[in-house]
């Protein structure tokens, strides 16, 4: 359950601290005064939209954190335990923070989370429901995902397998399409291919062969001013000239005259061997060099002809490139499509025969899939029209219904070849129609109210959060609405944002939520209430002033009587 709320900076909320109880938490206050901003704020460290314009005016950053007691709540502990996580002692921590520039931080145990993470752990804990939910229960759509929420765990893994089926139906289909409209014009594809793979063919590449003709390329293109310059180092390194020695004969005489020297001073026998190495190297670059000079043949034809290669690289690159590599893939790709164009027929046949197989296949699945929500809707209308009837509308008849098209009108879906939608009869004699059409708002309020209260059996989230979903709800109903919560609240902790004094004075714990204004600031602040307090906002609420002995008078008889209800459950 939520043990505790911590908002700041959030709209008119600078700092706030908000401990709920088990049972029915109840939250009243008058239009205007923040109810809503609790339960965006709680909305928000669920994983829910982050609009920076909740940070409070002025604020550069704001947060949410909400403090749940997990303990023996074996799948949110399973789920950490997978992600590397841990809840201390048995309570756990997550929250979001905003920032003015954008960032956005959402927090699981002290620990920083994916958004996807933090919906993911909250979605264990805690259902919100807002006040236009029931508006859901206008579309149709909506219907067969609350019909299959009510479902088992068999039900779900009929889903899944449904919803796996169906991918792989959807993808031999598109896999067929596509080559269905490839054979149309197999023909054409197969010339333009044929001429490519001829056209790159021709010149039978290799990878990287490019790089090593423009090498080649640029050293004939050279060709003279390499011969030069290797023929100058040539004579002034090993042959010399009749004016001057060249550099390994000036080193050969340089090492004999501090040779004769060296027993002298070893610096001038060390003089001496480090000339002959150099002597030595200089003879090594000379005959290097000599081997350079003869191995410079310009061939005229050769440069053409390697010229002439690279334009046609070129060409091939600009039209299946850019680089070499990249005609290479192109070749082998268009060589396997080719091929495959050419056993298309044989393909097409495989092709058909997997659709035939995926669709039986499918089609098995989804006739089980029905099989199940049927004896899914069969106990859901009895336990929905059981809610019903102690929410004070005894007399209706609410039913699922299946819409069943013709055969070659089916419309399969990830979730099956099923169309689900509620209708219902609220008053004896009138036929059954279309929720969206027939339920007024305080009926819709009502028949999301139970079927809340059907789904809060099976499902084992710990926490129930309603937004004002009494909406067009008055009078004795609003009783009946408020013992329905306070129903549900005994398995389970409620939070209630409600405008109805019938449900306020059943609340296990009562929260006010005024708005003041404080050093020319408006703020928001939630405070428990104590007996008298519930007294007075009661008093209020139902319309008397705080002082008038009559409104004080009824918000006590109705206290009175709320615990006295609870007392007797």
């Amino acid at each position: 359950m939520l043990l505790e709320l911590n908002i700041r900076n959030i709209a008119l909320i600078e700092r706030l601290r908000i401990e709920f109880h088990a049972g029915l938490n109840v939250l009243t206050g008058e239009t205007g005064a923040g109810k809503s901003i609790v339960i965006d704020s709680v909305n928000l460290a669920l994983g829910g939209r982050a609009d920076r314009e909740l940070i409070r005016t002025g604020a550069d950053k704001a947060s949410v954190q909400a403090v749940f007691d997990v303990r023996g709540n074996d799948r949110v502990l399973a789920l950490l335990d997978e992600w590397g996580m841990e809840a201390e002692d048995g309570y756990l921590t997550v929250g979001r923070e905003l920032s003015a520039g954008g960032r956005n931080l959402c927090r699981v145990g002290g620990e920083v989370a994916t958004l996807a993470q933090l919906r993911q752990l909250t979605g264990l804990l805690v259902e919100l429901h807002g006040q236009h939910e029931h508006q859901e229960l206008m579309s149709a759509s909506r219907h067969m995902a609350i019909l299959d929420a009510f479902g088992d765990d068999r039900h779900r893994e009929l889903m899944r397998r449904v919803q796996a089926l169906y991918a792989e139906y959807m993808g031999v289909k598109g896999e067929l399409d596509a080559l269905t409209a490839e054979l149309r014009e197999r023909a054409f594809t197969m010339d333009v291919l044929e001429r490519q793979l001829e056209e790159i063919r021709a010149l039978k590449i290799k990878e990287g062969e490019d790089e090593k003709l423009e090498k080649q390329f640029r050293l004939m293109e050279n060709a003279e001013k390499i011969s030069t310059g290797v023929e100058k180092a040539y004579h002034l390194v090993y042959a010399g000239s009749e004016r001057a020695p060249s550099v390994q004969e000036a080193l050969r005489r340089a090492a004999a005259a501090m040779q004769g020297i060296a027993d002298i001073d070893e610096r001038f026998a060390e003089m001496s061997r480090r000339l002959d190495e150099m002597y030595y190297a200089a003879q090594d670059a000379g005959y290097e060099l000599q081997d350079m000079m003869e191995g410079l043949d310009f061939d005229p034809a050769e440069f053409d002809r390697i010229g002439a290669r690279l334009d046609a690289l070129e060409k091939l690159k600009d039209k299946f490139g850019p680089t070499l590599k990249d005609v290479i893939a192109f070749r082998d790709g268009a060589e396997a499509r080719l091929a495959t164009l050419r056993q298309g027929d044989e393909r097409l046949a495989e092709l058909k025969d997997a659709l035939a197989d995926a669709d039986r296949r499918m089609m098995a699945a989804c006739v089980e899939l029905t099989a199940s929500r049927r004896v899914l809707a069969a106990a859901f209308e009895k336990n929905v029209t059981t809610q019903l009837a102690e929410l004070g509308m005894a007399k209706v008849r609410f039913q699922t219904h299946f819409l069943i098209p013709e055969q070659d009108k089916r419309r399969l879906s990830p979730q099956g070849a099923d169309q689900v939608e509620f209708l219902i009869s609220p008053n004896p004699g009138e036929p059954l129609k279309p929720l969206s059409t027939t339920a007024s708002g305080g009926e819709l309020s009502r028949v999301m109210l139970a079927i809340k209260a059907v789904m809060a059996e099976r499902e084992r989230v710990g926490t129930m959060i309603f937004d004002e979903i009494d909406t067009g709800v008055s009078g004795r109903m609003a009783q009946v609405v408020g013992e329905k919560m306070s129903g549900i609240a005994r398995h389970r902790q409620v939070i209630a944002v409600s405008h109805l004094p019938q449900i306020a004075a059943l609340g296990d714990a009562h929260y006010l939520v005024e708005k003041r204004v404080e050093d020319g600031r408006t703020g928001s602040s939630v405070r428990l209430l104590d007996e008298e307090g519930r007294v007075q906002e009661l008093a209020r609420m139902v319309g008397g002033a705080g002082d008038q002995q009559s409104g004080v008078s009824h918000a006590r008889n109705m206290l009175l009587a709320a615990n006295e209800w609870k007392a007797a459950r």
